[in-house]
């Protein structure tokens, strides 16, 4: 079965559909709608493969779930820097983890970030992956600093910025404006065309004094393979500034940060553009 089955499921997650499993006088068959009821609706496709081999069997499943978590290996974790870094150093550089992380994706990308310039550069081995793989990719974006960054880029471009951002201006309500920005995003930034990412936003960030912001920048690569890092994706991010990261092996912890992003979604607090 492609895909990250039960890895992706949390430990926290597993033990709570033990206690579901086993509650005293419930004998409720398992399924789509008893998930749902018991607050663990989100469990429902990682578990649809599963749900036909019944109670026992799904117990059984969570079991063996389980004790592998207790003898997994210990994470994997790399010190990933920018900038200087005088004496004997123990970091890898930001500017080579990240697209080494794009080029071993398989099966499925999830970034956030902050600030995003110069994409043609940093999305290539993106790209790549996603054209000779089939790896899928979902972007959460920050709108407002997306808007500023492609302003950034237009008139460096010579161009003006009036024309270009003329959707923008004519955009009615945060979502529009998001998807407005989403649009030039994918025209200014992204410039190999099909396939593209799937982008995500927090409307709020679209409103011109926004309060909130999207901060968050990470990287997680077929369920597996994480980067969380103070550095923007941009070039000063990248090569120039001082910024610290970690980048961590392990399926338990790339599910977890995975789920955070995904129950924003399925609350709406951010919306697809």
């Amino acid at each position: 079965m492609k895909g990250p089955g039960l890895s992706a499921v949390t430990e926290q997650d597993l033990l709570g559909l033990v206690a579901v499993l086993d509650r005293e006088g419930v004998r409720v068959p398992i399924n789509e709608t008893s998930l749902r009821a018991s607050g663990l609706g989100h469990l429902v496709e990682p578990l649809r493969p599963y749900l036909r081999l019944g109670r026992e069997g799904v117990r059984a499943l969570v079991d063996v779930a389980l004790a592998e978590r207790r003898h997994r290996k210990t994470p994997r974790l790399t010190l990933v820097w920018t900038g200087d870094d005088p004496g004997v150093s123990h970091s890898r550089h930001t500017r080579v983890v990240l697209p080494e992380l794009f080029a071993r994706a398989r099966e499925h990308v999830l970034i956030a970030g902050y600030s995003i310039d110069h994409g043609a550069e940093l999305f290539a081995s993106l790209h790549r992956v996603m054209a000779d793989h089939g790896v899928t990719v979902e972007l959460f974006v920050d709108v407002g600093q997306l808007a500023e960054r492609l302003r950034h880029a237009v008139k460096g471009a010579g161009q003006s910025w009036s024309l270009v951002s003329a959707p923008l201006e004519a955009a009615q309500g945060n979502v529009e404006r998001g998807r407005a920005v989403v649009a030039l995003f994918y025209r200014l930034m992204w410039p190999f065309g099909d396939p593209k990412p799937v982008v995500y936003f927090d409307p709020r960030t679209a409103e011109k004094q926004s309060a909130v912001s999207l901060h968050a920048k990470c990287v997680v690569i077929d369920h597996e393979y994480t980067l969380i890092t103070s550095a923007n994706f941009t070039d000063r991010g990248q090569t120039r500034n001082l910024e610290a990261g970690v980048a961590i092996e392990d399926r338990g912890f790339a599910a977890s940060l995975e789920r955070q992003w995904w129950n924003l979604v399925d609350a709406a607090v951010v919306v697809r553009a």
